[in-house]
């Protein structure tokens, strides 16, 4: 009789909240030369947000290679290339004060503000406290 082999599917979690592929950069090159993890400190906080909203985060853009980065208009130093930055789906206003109440509150001193999403940033080598928007 011949033996069946199961294909199991191994999700690695990062933290209490995220797997690894919801941070892996999305340019599908084979040559990606991209981090293959995020920062634990970013994580971290993410987790901690995570807990403090109350409802599931999306990960919208994590780590990064240069050339993803350049192809997602990304500054040249940028702590997507490093790890250290992502950016959290936001389709709402409430659920965008709510991010923002915990960052702050959790010392967050990397933030950015597009229309649909929230970047938080743990780059220590990056300029601090500062808030910026993506819009035009």
């Amino acid at each position: 009789m011949p033996r069946l082999r199961l294909a199991v599917a191994v999700t690695a979690f990062l933290g209490r909240h995220f797997r690894l592929e919801e941070f892996r950069c999305r340019c599908g090159r084979p040559t990606c030369d991209a981090p293959t993890v995020p920062a634990p400190a970013l994580v971290s906080l993410l987790d901690n947000i995570r807990d403090d909203v109350g409802v599931p985060l999306t990960i919208t853009s994590g780590l990064r290679c240069s050339f993803w980065n350049q192809h997602e208009g990304g500054e040249p130093n940028s702590g997507h290339l490093t790890g250290t930055e992502a950016d959290v789906a936001c389709p709402t206003s409430r659920l965008r004060y709510f991010l923002l109440v915990s960052a702050i509150t959790r010392g967050v001193r990397r933030i950015g503000i597009g229309k649909s999403f929230v970047h938080f940033g743990v780059a220590t080598g990056l300029p601090q406290d500062v808030i910026w928007t993506y819009y035009p």
